[in-house]
């Protein structure tokens, strides 16, 4: 399943292991793909592979308390957004575009927020939008309370979960945090979304859930963004793996200016 990657490499980072696998030509353009929450980099597999077959350099972390990297006593948003922070400049990343699925695609939001210099392209795939205050905080409750796929996934997928977490390559200890952050109200991240001027590609399924119906509120927050919906489920990018190659490859191999040829398509912003 991931033949395309390399074996683990690691940097330690403050003095904790932060684990990552790579493809591609070192000498090519760099693209940083961060993974969901309960997942690991071994999920790009797919995705790396065809990256690096157009001459990217793929860097696929694993983060904090996921797969090959240190379990930590602190699992902060903050501190995923730190880590990934250190990476880039330990690899000497000047440039990048950034691919994140689900939390992945709220980290690269971060990092878009705090290093706009930096960063070239984002693909933000099925990420969660977090509340603005109160009143949305009980909005996004009561659109997480319906019945949606996920749920049925969920129940399917925790027994994947429980593996990983027995074969040390997940601390459940993390969800205590980052999912009550998540549903939480983030006045600061959202007036951050105004300083985000990078081209950014939304991806969501058509049944997502909360994902698929306040995909629109980011996507109207961000200048130069494009919406593209692809099938159903949550996992864009193994599920539907050829649709999403056909819209991110172009995306991030083109230079075109962001309203035209890159959002064929796709629903604008």
């Amino acid at each position: 399943m991931d033949a395309h990657l390399s074996p683990h490499r690691e940097h330690f980072i403050r003095g904790r292991r932060l684990a990552y696998r790579t493809a591609g030509d070192e000498d090519g353009e760099p693209v940083v793909l961060i993974h969901a929450f309960a997942s690991q980099s071994t999920s790009w597999a797919e995705v790396a592979g065809a990256l690096a077959r157009r001459g990217f350099r793929v860097i696929a972390p694993d983060l904090r308390g996921h797969g090959r990297s240190a379990w930590a006593d602190s699992y902060a948003l903050e501190d995923f957004e730190q880590d990934l922070i250190d990476l880039l400049d330990a690899l000497q990343l000047q440039r990048t575009s950034l691919v994140g699925h689900s939390l992945g695609g709220h980290l690269a939001l971060r990092l878009a927020m705090r290093l706009p210099e930096r960063i070239d392209r984002l693909v933000i795939e099925a990420a969660p939008v977090p509340p603005r205050d109160a009143a949305d905080a009980l909005l996004l409750k009561a659109m997480q309370a319906q019945p949606s796929w996920w749920r049925s996934a969920q129940k399917l997928g925790a027994a994947r979960v429980a593996r990983l977490w027995l074969l040390r390559a997940f601390d459940f200890r993390s969800a205590r945090t980052v999912l009550p952050a998540l549903r939480s109200p983030m006045p600061h991240w959202w007036q951050g979304l105004d300083r985000v001027d990078t081209p950014c590609l939304l991806l969501a399924s058509h049944n997502d859930g909360a994902v698929t119906q306040r995909i629109g509120l980011l996507s109207a927050r961000l200048v130069h963004a494009c919406t593209h919906y692809l099938g159903n489920g949550h996992r864009l990018h193994t599920e539907h793996a050829e649709a999403f190659l056909d819209v991110v490859l172009p995306f991030l191999t083109s230079r075109a200016p962001l309203h035209t040829r890159i959002c064929e398509g796709a629903h604008r912003s």
